[in-house]
């Protein structure tokens, strides 16, 4: 609570300059007294404060003073404001007052080199709502209720317990545990139609996170070979440590895919240039997709 109130003064004394203690007293609804206590601890931490008495005195920051040259450096105050843009960006905080806030502290504006957008090209404005609802559910423990189109090609509705938002593979997820399933699922943000927060909570449940992959359900183990020219593709999908490279160029990957009818969609995507080597009931489910495939162009 000290440490709290001791940022508060100096950051009214950065905004203000020069204050009562009778003033910053009124402000942090302390005694007098207290806050002389705390004008020697900013003192004692090599904070140049001082208090000017006769008319027109008061309690004063040394003239030039800025935060960084007592606890952040220039680079560590560039990297908060630019986080602060970028989770301002994604939805997740309103950070417009924090940042300006921040940006006199500092007694800098933070440089305008990064834009952050994580929303796709036609659904940005409605993820970035459902991101916010999500957040504030999960924040509350709160269960969220929605109309989902699933894998399948199905909307079906949906009444979930958030746990987390998620950014994979270039896409927002919300991961929870879907009462309707009875089981941990990912939901893709730009599925998600109606979506709203309810009035009922949850006590949330414990998963094994690590060794789910932070899903909350079981991974799929896999191991795929990729044809040279697939390379760009396999570079932009998979971890480097999870992929060897033979001399000719192919790319064997062995990776985990959280289940789900995609994943036969996302290795058609490669065409002939993917072939799953396991597990062997994976590649049952490609060869007779592939017939399908055959089927419908009546080959």
């Amino acid at each position: 609570m000290k440490s709290s109130r001791l940022f508060q003064i100096l950051y009214l004394l950065m905004e203000h300059r020069s204050l009562t203690a009778g003033m910053l007293a009124e402000r942090l609804e302390v005694s007098v007294r207290t806050v002389y206590r705390d004008l020697d601890a900013l003192s004692a931490a090599g904070i140049p404060v001082y208090a000017q008495k006769g008319q027109g005195g008061g309690v004063r920051l040394m003239e030039g003073f800025k935060i960084e040259r007592s606890l952040l450096s220039e680079e560590q105050q560039e990297q908060i404001l630019t986080a602060l843009q970028s989770l301002d960006s994604v939805g997740a905080i309103d950070s417009s007052g924090l940042l300006t806030q921040l940006s006199g502290l500092f007694g800098r504006k933070a440089a305008d080199w990064l834009e952050v957008d994580f929303g796709s090209w036609g659904a940005m404005k409605k993820e970035k709502e459902y991101f916010e609802l999500c957040r504030r559910a999960i924040l509350n423990c709160r269960l969220i209720s929605f109309e989902y189109f699933n894998s399948s090609g199905d909307w079906c509705k949906r009444t979930a317990e958030p746990m987390k938002l998620c950014f994979k593979g270039g896409n927002w997820y919300v991961s929870g545990y879907c009462r309707r399933r009875r089981g941990f699922r990912l939901f893709r943000l730009s599925r998600i139609w109606k979506l709203t927060v309810e009035e009922e909570m949850f006590i949330p449940r414990e998963y094994a996170e690590e060794e789910n992959g932070g899903t909350g359900f079981e991974m799929i183990p896999m191991k795929i070979a990729f044809a040279r020219e697939a390379s760009f593709q396999v570079m932009d999908f998979f971890a480097p440590e999870d992929i060897e490279v033979a001399e000719d160029g192919s790319m064997l990957v062995n990776t985990a895919f959280p289940p789900g009818l995609w994943i036969k969609r996302f290795l058609l995507s490669f065409g002939a240039l993917a072939r799953v080597i396991e597990p062997e009931w994976v590649r049952q489910e490609m060869r007779e997709e592939a017939e399908k495939i055959r089927q419908s162009y009546e080959i």
